[in-house]
This record gives structure tokens, C-alpha cells and sequence, in this order.
């Protein structure tokens, strides 16, 4: 029974994506000329976030192997706009300098 209920979900998530009046026609929020941190209601909490294969680098030095992604592109250099985390931001090395 619950796996006739997954296609039912995805068809009616996909339907909600699909009907969605979100478009690409313009901006998303009003011009402005300045951005500040008034800009933010109260308590706005901001975040970042990255992932290792874009900020490491230095594969198979020390304990560090190679990733997925360093095997993908390496791989297959062409889906990868013949980039790869050979170097990356190169954090590895520049750590505590």
C-alpha cells in the first residue's frame, strides 16, 4: 500500500512546482539602491555554507583521499567543464598560515 502512495506524492508535488506562479520574468523582490542590515526584518539569522570538494584541494596528501566528486570530474572531465578540486580554494595548505 505505501508504495502506491510515493507516485501519488511525486505527481502531486511535480503538479505543485508546475502550477506555482513563481516565473523568471523579473526581479523576484523590488529594486533597491542600498542593502544594509536594516534590510533584514529583526532576528534574521544569516548563513553560509560550502562543502569540501570546493574549498580542500591537496588529494591523497596526509589522510585525505579522494572524493567522489574528485573521481567524477576526473572522470568524466566534460560534465565537469573540465574543472576539478585538485586545488580548489586550496584550504589544505593554507590553514593557520
Amino acid at each position: 500500500m505505501t508504495l502506491h502512495k510515493v507516485p501519488l506524492i511525486g505527481l502531486l508535488l511535480l503538479l505543485a512546482i508546475v502550477v506555482s506562479p513563481a516565473t523568471a520574468d523579473g526581479p523576484v523582490c523590488p529594486p533597491s539602491t542600498k542593502l544594509s542590515r536594516a534590510s533584514f526584518p529583526e532576528g534574521f539569522l544569516f548563513g553560509t555554507a560550502t562543502a569540501a570538494y570546493q574549498v580542500e584541494g591537496a588529494v591523497n596528501e596526509t589522510c585525505r583521499g579522494p572524493a567522489l566528486w574528485d573521481i567524477y570530474c576526473k572522470r568524466y572531465p566534460e560534465k565537469c567543464k573540465n574543472d576539478n578540486g585538485d586545488v580548489a580554494v586550496d584550504f589544505f595548505h593554507r590553514y593557520k598560515v
